[in-house]
């Protein structure tokens, strides 16, 4: 999975949390309205605490750190992942929360993230199930039959459907994106110069000095002949320590830096 790809995604579903916050809970909200001297500070604690924005921050989270660990290095997808799963505990912790089902999400998405390292889809099965039966327990279950006198919590089956699925088109678009990657030939040291536009720094004759991305090389020129000093050339092969080069003309020259592929000597 490309770094950039994952950040993008993460960056759009993070910045989705505010709205939650507001589409979730707007007869707490509402409630609270009518009730001006409530502070600030407590109305903000009392949003997390409805049981679907406490949900959604705390599956946020974890797909916020998942994001960090699927791409090292990128910050934010950990940054927020972390506000984003300590405000959904904190709202969990004002509800009725049964910790297990809580544990079990945790151990839905490990599943699903182990899953990219392995073949097949067993562990993808297995992390549905179990993000499913956390997301239903993790409050009341809907079906249950809830005495007024006991204090309770539930989640609507359609909020948990929809997560649920979310959860799973996310980590499968990620193993399918992850398994093309790893089908992709891999270029490293000289191979990654293919391509690559260069200055003659020496005359190949046909064996000589090109000046490319900051360093020179010993080149061969792949025809054969002679390339003068001064000359651009382009990288069309590797020949052990030394690059084959052919040369190109001034106008392909004046278009290679439109594709970042000239190196000036």
């Amino acid at each position: 999975m490309t770094r950039r790809r994952m950040c993008s995604f993460l960056s759009a579903v993070a910045l989705l949390a505010p709205g939650l916050l507001l589409l979730a809970g707007p007869v707490e909200a509402a409630r609270l309205a009518q009730q001006p001297s409530v502070p600030l500070f407590e109305q903000i604690l009392a949003m997390l605490a409805h049981p679907t924005v406490a949900y959604f921050l705390f599956v946020l989270g974890l797909l916020g750190l998942v994001g960090e660990l699927i791409t090292p290095g990128a910050t934010f997808p950990a940054v927020s992942g972390t506000i984003c799963l300590v405000l959904g505990l904190v709202g969990l912790g004002q509800l009725p929360t049964n910790w297990g089902g809580a544990a079990l999400i945790i151990a839905g998405v490990l599943m699903f993230l182990f899953d990219l390292k392995v073949p097949g889809h067993g562990l993808s099965v297995g992390g549905i199930i179990a993000f499913s039966l956390g997301s239903l327990l993790i409050f009341t279950p809907f079906w249950a039959v809830r005495p007024i006198a006991v204090e309770s919590a539930t989640l609507n089956p359609w909020v948990i459907l929809g997560t649920t699925l979310g959860m799973a088109v996310f980590f499968m678009a990620g193993a399918a994106v992850g398994l093309r990657a790893q089908n992709q030939p891999v270029a490293v040291g000289r191979e990654t110069l293919i391509g690559k536009v260069g200055t003659v720094r020496q005359a190949l004759r046909p064996e000589g000095i090109v000046h490319l991305e900051g360093e020179e090389y010993t080149a061969l020129s792949s025809l054969g002949d002679e390339i003068g000093e001064g000359a651009s050339v382009r990288v069309v092969g590797v020949d052990g320590l030394k690059l084959q080069v052919e040369p190109i003309d001034e106008h392909e020259r004046r278009l290679a830096p439109l594709t970042g592929e000239v190196s000036q000597p």
